[in-house]
């Protein structure tokens, strides 16, 4: 049984420097969600298992980091744990493998512990997604033969490329019905070759006057075909003419009525239906015009009462002018109070920001003070500065003790390193022994080869002289008879050919003594080894990883040096960062005494405050500017108030005729009253005014209206030369009458030219025609052409009889030709019939391995899945039957009853899938013990199936690994309630 314990990841895909440790006992669940890196994860097994091509391989190559491999770690229960390492940039990718003892193998060691399994076979039998899950359907007798029977082969596919390649030659050589095999083309050839052998001999007929009758038939052939082309234009013709003659007739027949209509009548264009359209459009609008008339009457007589209630435009103007001023003065009263208000907050917030502030500072004072509008950030500057230099201070003295560590660090590991090291006499004399242990192990190899060679020679050199005395003694044997054979026949050639068979069996006697003398004399020259002091493969091993640390070491040295040299820089750079940092702590400290000059009392403030200062400054003087001018608005709405209070009394004798009063308020009541009195009546007589002018309007576009429906009548009258209605409607019949004449005559027209293109049957058409007649000349044209027929098809078959006895005269020549030709073909028609069956018997005992192979496994695999499927449908369904006669999977169920692959719910059919596939994980199981993964195969699967599925797995898992990704969390969910560990990535 092969588990795999640990994956560490150097770099595949998305993973980077990833190590996952696999359970000891028990199904492997990994729970990740899409994208989290489960199929990288699956692909990285299968390339430390197999590899990949380098183009794959550059497909898995990781974004962040150059290293592109890692190792997988397994143990099998007949070795041990080894640990698998494949690396992109090393080998080409080939696997290392790494025993605990310390021993090295590599790919062709591990493909042997794998027993010939490749990727392809692997993932038919032993790795599986969902995306396989509808493969059930399609799967007939034939796939899975060819699942069974490489399980039969451990993993090889050889046989099923064999098997194609032996069809593929079989279909070349030879198919019953094609035309395009070999022996198909080579058999219709001979056929061909033997019927020009057999023409050939009845040749006999003469050339010459072959030749003067084919020219006559061909010239008699030409003028029967002209005569027979004229009769069939000719009877065309007649067939048309009878075709058409009820259209002749009714054409001339219009023609004759058309006399009648020879005066142009001058008619519209769908004048009936324009008129009919003009009188609906015309009832409703004279209609509407009626009763706008009447309201226009009743809205002037009531505008005319209005008019006269209305006030004089000079007194009214008046009115106005005092409203606006009496409003005016009371708008000024608001203000004035509001004013008041605000100069009194203003004041009171001055004083407190004052107290607040504490800066010696009084209101009056603040008229003298000033801010330029740079001043702001000239003290944020300096804020920020100090809190840079101090931060600058702080990060240097840091960053002045780590650099100081760092080299004292530093200079303590090179100390050490430098006191741990080997002298160098010693560290050569232990290279020495490693070579020298090394040498002397790769010639034991090679003595125990040339031992092994000295036996393995002596049988096949008992073997090849057998061989050699077989042939020597054969061909002297074929020697003596063909001498025989030459002397009673009298035959030269026989003399030749037994000499050269002789010639040929004493030199292969000859060669082939010669060739064990020499192979002899290799062997007997065996490897000899020293005998020297060896050491043990464990102080070998011991020596090298001594010399590896040394190595390690001077690494380590020439790093920790180049470390001190750039230690030094760092504190180069460091000095000159301080100098700059000094040279801006003075530039700080002069900013600072130039503001203390020009703003002294910025001197009990500390610099931090400064820029909120700077803003509560700023607001008391804003709100002083606002107090100063608040006061002056205060003294001149005063002013305004007294002018507009004087001129409204001094006029309102001019207005009101009663008393007069000094309140301004009401006096601004009684002109408000008199004014909304006047905008009443105004409005009415605005909204009468409306009304005429949209009435007015309205009348005016009816008539519009009407006249373009007048005008149009009368267009309709003028165009017909009629002057009245009853006038236009006679017309308007006789046009009608006229229109229909002339559309059944052009009709008549188009269907003459149809039949005689061209106008010719302008040519005939005033001609009376008997139809009788027509007929009569018609069938006796067809009597003439039918002779023609006849004579043509006769003189075309004596000419093409003639031209092929022609064709084979002048092809005669050749017939010796022929005759060698067909031996020849025929010779190599044979050779092709012994390939054909010799592929045919070879591909029959192919198909009888196979048939012997599944039938081996079937049984198994079905009662295996059976099994599983039981377990997971809870009893639901006992048998499965594989697929025979190209019909799909079969189930019976508990209750007796039988259905096909097809007739299963898509849950069942992926259950059914899973169950086969462990069944025939678990047949592979017993020559391949590796483990089982799954892509997420329980996609259509409820909760219930999920946990027994989970249980097959438990139960398979302890005679075999089995890993399943998923990103479902079901299953996550099933791992837990049945305290099974689920790993998530």
């Amino acid at each position: 049984m092969m588990r795999i314990i640990r994956a560490n990841i150097f770099g595949f895909g998305q993973w980077v420097d990833y190590s996952l440790e696999m359970p000891k006992e028990g199904p492997v669940f990994i729970y990740g969600e899409n994208e989290s890196g489960k199929s990288t994860f699956h692909q990285f097994i299968l390339f430390m298992l197999f590899g990949m091509p380098p183009k794959q391989r550059k497909y898995y190559q990781p974004k962040t980091s150059s290293k592109l491999g890692g190792q997988l770690v397994l143990y099998d229960s007949y070795i041990g744990e080894f640990t698998i390492e494949r690396f992109d940039d090393k080998y080409n990718g080939a696997a290392i493998c790494f025993m605990d003892s310390g021993e090295t193998f590599d790919e062709s060691w591990l493909k042997e512990r794998l027993k010939g399994m490749n990727p392809k076979t692997f993932a038919a039998i032993f790795s599986f997604s969902a995306l396989d899950l509808n493969h059930i359907q399609q799967m007939n007798e034939e796939d899975l033969g060819e699942v069974l029977l490489s399980i039969g082969l451990t993993g090889s596919d050889h046989i099923y490329q064999v098997e194609k390649q032996l069809d593929a030659r079989l279909s070349e050589l030879f198919r019953p019905q094609g035309k395009n095999p070999i022996i198909n083309k080579q058999l219709q050839q001979l056929n061909d070759l033997a019927e020009q052998l057999q023409n050939n001999l009845k040749e006999e007929a003469s050339y010459r006057k072959k030749h003067i009758e084919a020219e006559r038939l061909l010239n008699h052939l030409e003028e029967l075909q002209l005569e027979k082309q004229e009769a069939e234009r000719e009877k065309n013709y007649l067939s048309k003419q009878r075709t058409a003659l009820p259209v002749i007739q009714e054409y001339q027949y219009l023609i004759l009525k058309q006399q009648d209509y020879l005066e142009e009548l001058a008619f519209p264009e769908n004048g009936l239906e324009r008129l009919e359209k003009i009188k609906d459009e015309l009832r409703p609008l004279e209609s509407e015009l009626a009763v706008l008339k009447d309201n226009q009457s009743r809205s002037t007589e009531q505008l005319k009462a209005l008019e006269k209630q209305r006030i004089s435009k000079d007194v009214l103007q008046e009115i106005k002018d005092k409203q606006q001023a009496a409003e005016r003065y009371i708008v000024l009263e608001n203000h004035i109070a509001e004013l008041q208000t605000k100069q009194a907050a203003l004041k009171k917030d001055i004083a407190e920001e004052l107290d607040y502030l504490h800066i010696n500072l009084s209101h009056p004072d603040l008229d003298e003070i000033a801010l330029p509008f740079y001043i702001e950030e000239t003290w944020k500057q300096l804020k920020s500065d100090k809190e840079m230099l101090a931060l600058e201070s702080a990060n240097l003295q840091s960053e002045e003790r780590g650099l100081i560590e760092e080299q004292k660090y530093l200079e303590n590991e090179l100390n050490y390193q430098v006191s741990t090291l080997l002298s160098d006499e010693k560290a050569a004399t232990m290279k020495n022994k490693l070579n020298q242990g090394k040498e002397y192990a790769q010639l034991e190899r090679l003595h125990e080869a040339s031992i092994q060679k000295g036996q393995h020679f002596e049988k096949e050199k008992e073997q090849k002289l057998k061989g050699t005395n077989r042939i020597f003694r054969g061909s002297m044997l074929l020697f003596a008879v063909g001498m025989i054979a030459a002397y009673f026949t009298d035959q030269r050639s026989l003399y030749g050919l037994s000499f050269i068979i002789f010639i040929i069996g004493v030199t292969q006697w000859f060669l082939t003594k010669q060739n064990i003398k020499q192979l002899e004399r290799m062997l007997q020259s065996p490897i000899t080894l020293e005998r020297k002091e060896q050491l043990s493969p464990e102080e070998l091993l011991a020596i090298e990883r001594q010399l590896k640390e040394e190595a390690d070491k001077h690494d380590e040295m020439e790093r920790l040096q180049t470390a001190l040299e750039s230690q030094n820089i760092k504190l180069l750079k460091w000095a000159e960062k301080n100098r700059i940092f000094l040279e801006k702590d003075k530039r700080y400290l002069q900013q600072l005494e130039e503001q203390y000059t020009l703003y002294p009392y910025l001197k009990q403030i500390n610099l931090s405050y400064w820029p909120e200062y700077y803003q509560r400054l700023k607001s008391l003087l804003k709100w002083n500017e606002e107090y100063n001018q608040t006061a002056v608005q205060i003294n001149d709405m005063y002013n305004e108030q007294k002018q507009l209070k004087k001129a409204i009394i001094s006029s309102m004798g001019m207005i009101f005729l009663e008393k007069q009063e000094k309140d301004i308020v009401r006096i601004l009541a009684d002109i408000q009253n008199l004014l909304k009195v006047e905008q009443e009546t105004k409005q009415r007589i605005s909204h009468y005014n409306e009304m005429l002018s949209e009435v007015h309007e309205k009348i005016h576009n009816l008539e519009k209206r009407m006249s373009v429906y007048t005008d149009e009548m009368n267009q309709l009258f003028a165009i017909a030369h009629t002057n009245s209605e009853e006038e236009f409607y006679k017309r308007a019949n006789a046009v009608a009458e006229k229109a229909k004449l002339e559309s059944a005559l052009e009709m008549t027209k188009r269907q003459l030219d149809t039949a005689f293109p061209n106008n010719t049957w302008k040519v005939f058409i005033h001609e009376q025609f008997d139809a009788l007649e027509l007929q009569q000349l018609q069938e006796a044209l067809e009597v003439n052409i039918t002779s023609f027929d006849g004579s043509i098809e006769a003189s075309r078959t004596q000419l093409a009889e003639i031209n092929a006895e022609l064709k084979r005269l002048e092809s005669s020549d050749a017939h010796s030709e022929k005759i060698h030709q067909f031996e020849i073909e025929k010779e190599k028609l044979n050779r092709l019939a012994k390939e054909w069956a010799m592929i045919k018997a070879e591909k029959e005992v192919l198909a009888e391995t196979k048939e012997n192979y599944r039938d081996k496994y079937l049984a198994k695999v079905m009662e295996e899945t059976a099994h599983f499927l039981n377990t997971v449908t809870a009893g639901k369904y006992v048998s499965v039957y594989s697929p025979e006669n190209k019909e799909p999977f079969r189930l019976m169920a508990a209750d007796g009853l039988r259905f096909t692959v097809n007739e299963l719910s898509q849950g069942t059919m992926n259950q059914l899938y899973v169950s086969l596939r462990l069944a025939i994980s678990k047949v592979m199981a017993e020559s391949h013990q590796l483990p089982f993964l799954l892509d997420d195969a329980f996609v259509h699967f409820d909760e219930v199936r999920v946990k027994r599925m989970i249980k097959v797995l438990a139960e398979t898992a302890a005679e075999q690994q089995v890993i399943m990704f998923t990103c479902k969390n079901d299953v996550r969910d099933a791992c837990e309630q049945l305290h099974i560990r689920c790993i998530e990535l």
